[in-house]
């Protein structure tokens, strides 16, 4: 524990601030209950996860370099992002400045002709849930849970980002072992990237039960695809919701607004048309920490969702 640091960059990208605003509000109440603080990064602009990696390389490169840029002007070496897209655009970046001295120096001269300070260093990128795994922790998860999530049967849902690819996730690769070789660059945070369980490890020291749920855990949802591909996508969420009620889930949670969005929108769909099995709602893994913290449904904004959780948490009395 303790290997990030308890103060940090916090990037909360495009959707934090619009449609997953319960996450934006939830997170920040688990981090000041765990003792972590969160310093708001002023003025940054889009990670370009979705919109520009595919046309402009450097565009997404400078797009973040800027991001980092104005981390290291409020002092900080570490941005912690709670979206899978934006931690991978972040990472993605990351790790091009800090393996390929010609992407460096491009982008800071870019930096320079934009007016932004040239990055002096390279700030590390984290997903929030491994900054409230390796900064807090399962026990002190458990230390400030109130009214713990007795009965609750959950399926962590990680989405396909949030481990790969490992190189720029640094998460293990598990076919090699939780050994030095697997571990790229050398990160000490490292998850595993076929069987992640940070988020498994604080829920159920919240007091919820993980139900099984590989290996639709790290499946693609189809968020990136949901305009352009829509049967892909509602396919994808439909084996998704289906091995969850099927399993025993009560709730699904996750960690990504898309992810969440993707979910949410096709769970609708999919019941609309009568498909079986798909009636399991889905929430921000900060809100259930947040009501386990002793918070009420409406302090984490249960209600934002367009699933209502509320009904299957009354049952068990967790709200």
């Amino acid at each position: 524990m303790g290997v990030i640091g308890k103060r940090v960059a916090y990037y909360p990208g495009c959707s934090l601030e619009g449609a997953a605003r319960a996450y934006d509000i939830s997170t920040r109440i688990v981090a000041k209950e765990l003792g972590l603080e969160l310093d708001y990064l002023e003025d940054y602009n889009c990670c370009g996860a979705m919109e520009s990696k595919n046309v402009t390389f450097m565009g997404t490169m400078l797009l973040n370099a800027r991001n980092m840029s104005l981390a290291r002007k409020q002092g900080h070496n570490v941005i912690v992002a709670p979206c899978n897209g934006c931690s991978f655009s972040l990472q993605r970046a990351e790790y091009f400045l800090e393996t390929d001295k010609a992407v460096y120096d491009k982008v800071n001269a870019l930096l320079r002709e934009g007016g932004v300070d040239p990055l002096d260093q390279i700030p590390q990128t984290y997903h929030i849930l491994e900054w409230f795994y390796h900064e807090a922790g399962p026990q002190k998860v458990k230390e400030k849970t109130r009214k713990p999530l007795r009965g609750l049967k959950v399926a962590n849902y990680y989405g396909c980002l949030y481990t790969r690819p490992h190189f720029y996730a640094r998460t293990y690769a598990h076919a090699g072992g939780q050994d030095e070789d697997a571990r790229p660059r050398k990160r000490e945070t490292a998850d595993d990237d076929e069987h992640p369980y940070y988020m498994n490890a604080l829920l159920e020291a919240a007091g919820a039960v993980s139900v099984e749920f590989e290996p639709m855990h790290t499946q693609c949802c189809g968020g990136p695809h949901s305009l352009s591909d829509e049967m892909v996508s509602e396919k994808f969420v439909m084996m998704i919701l289906q091995t969850a009620k099927r399993n025993g889930a009560d709730i699904i949670a996750t960690e990504c607004p898309l992810c969440h969005a993707s979910l949410e929108m096709y769970r609708h769909r999919l019941m609309m048309k009568g498909v079986p099995d798909v009636d399991v709602p889905v929430a921000y893994f900060t809100q259930l920490l947040g009501l386990a913290f002793g918070y009420s449904a409406n302090d984490v904004k249960l209600k934002d969702n367009l699933s209502d959780p509320l009904p299957v948490l009354k049952r068990l009395g967790l709200a």
